[in-house]
């Protein structure tokens, strides 16, 4: 019977962590999402955010590893890990507030700075690459893709983020 008392208290301490590390990383994800509209306009906010983007599974891998080394010395399981990996990222995700910026801030800017980045490429091909059928080719996916993405409501963008914060994890 202590042994299941034991696996329960564990099992709490684990879930209270991942709660706890998920806010961390949420606010390190809204902070990190503040850059996003900004990087439209500006080269250096934009590398900022991608940097920052990539800094995010080195910040687990250490939220994890301390946790491991304060409060597992023998070890943590791969599934064991890997479940408290994944409720950090759901945890996380959870608090973004994406929805607010697509809703109400955004109001389309995200589209037009697509459309416009696309409007620049067509004109660079035209003087620069004229005849290369191939490139126009993927101009015309990527212009279908920028298509499809203004095309989603809020609601559906914050939640493709959201599987890809899961996804990603």
């Amino acid at each position: 019977m202590a042994d299941n008392n034991d696996f329960r208290e564990q099992a709490a301490r684990l879930r209270q962590k991942s709660m706890n590390l998920g806010t961390m990383l949420g606010v390190f994800y809204i902070l990190k999402f503040c850059l996003f509209p900004l990087s439209l306009q500006s080269g250096a906010l934009g590398m900022l955010f991608i940097m920052l983007t990539l800094l995010v599974p080195v910040l687990v891998y250490r939220m994890v590893r301390r946790f491991q080394l304060a409060e597992m010395p023998g070890g943590m399981p791969f599934l064991i890990s890997w479940t408290f990996v994944l409720r950090i990222f759901f945890f996380a995700s959870l608090l973004v507030a994406d929805y607010i910026y697509f809703a109400f801030i955004g109001g389309g800017a995200l589209a037009q700075a697509y459309t416009d980045s696309l409007a620049l490429m067509r004109e660079i091909t035209i003087e620069g690459i004229s005849g290369q059928t191939a490139w126009q080719t993927q101009l015309d996916t990527i212009e279908s893709s920028f298509k499809s993405i203004a095309a989603m409501t809020p609601i559906q963008i914050v939640v493709e983020l959201f599987i890809n914060n899961l996804f990603w994890g």
